[in-house]
């Protein structure tokens, strides 16, 4: 189908999950790896044009999206003591421009980004198992803002709209890790209600109600201290709050952070 969204879907972001930093970790995260290798093969099997990706560890700016407008979209895992493990891809400069003025039909403002700055683990990590399925096409790299769900939906809109107007196959991926709040001696002070925001966010998923993930409780998802709820939303925004391929591939936290792997809409299905 040309110009159209052809692949949307969610993964976690962990560097742990790359087996060269994680080492013997990743084994217990296994069933992260799995999906995230069955979801790799199964966008690039959908022959998009581009991938454009949302990653909660992007430049943020609390009232404006933000891209890198660099030519080429490189980093590596230098911060985990893995430098050699470095991606590089060209960036869609033409889709970018197209998204920023259908942003701005949409009522909200995308900052493009002319300074170096590498990617980072949010981006990096989906990239990785991206490469390893045969992806080195286009790229384009999103951070999200600090504004309401109905900016973030527009967001995915104009993302779907620009596809559209450009004739480009893309596939839209959410990286965003659930609640970082789930046991005693996670990354962050346990939060007994944090496991409701990773149970109602897989629960949406794998019924396909976008209405239920949209109407989470922010003070819940405060509380689980997420990293990934901007990202779903623009990932659901893109899909026009329609995710008619939804299913959970993986979920799993073994280290007191929800990881998800997800399918909202899969062309080939």
């Amino acid at each position: 189908m040309p110009g159209s969204i052809v692949f949307a879907g969610i993964v976690p972001h962990p560097p742990l999950l790359v087996p060269e930093v994680g080492g013997a970790r990743v084994a217990k995260v296994a069933g992260s790896q799995g999906a995230l290798r069955e979801f790799s093969n199964r966008l690039v099997k959908t022959n998009p044009d581009t991938v454009v990706l949302i990653s909660p560890h992007s430049p943020l700016d609390a009232r404006v999206f933000t891209a890198r407008a660099s030519v080429e979209l490189a980093g590596d895992f230098r911060e985990f003591y893995a430098p050699e493990v470095r991606l590089a891809f060209q960036n869609d400069l033409e889709l970018l421009r197209a998204i920023k003025a259908a942003s701005s039909e949409e009522g909200v403002e995308l900052r493009e980004i002319e300074r170096d700055c590498p990617l980072d683990h949010g981006a990096l990590v989906p990239l990785y198992y991206l490469k390893e399925a045969g992806w080195s096409g286009p790229l384009i790299v999103f951070g999200f803002t600090l504004q309401s769900n109905e900016k973030h939906l527009a967001f995915g809109r104009a993302i779907s709209r620009a596809a559209e107007k450009l004739g480009r196959r893309v596939a839209v991926v959410a990286s965003g890790d659930l609640s970082h709040r789930l046991i005693v001696g996670g990354p962050y002070e346990f939060e007994p209600t944090a496991h409701l925001f990773d149970e109602l966010i897989v629960e949406s998923i794998t019924t396909g109600d976008a209405d239920k993930a949209l109407s989470v409780d922010p003070d819940l998802c405060e509380r689980a201290g997420e990293c990934g709820y901007r990202s779903i939303v623009i990932a659901l925004g893109s899909v026009d709050k329609d995710p008619r391929d939804h299913q959970v591939l993986s979920y799993e936290g073994p280290f007191g952070v929800g990881y998800m792997v997800a399918v909202l809409l899969d062309e080939n299905k």
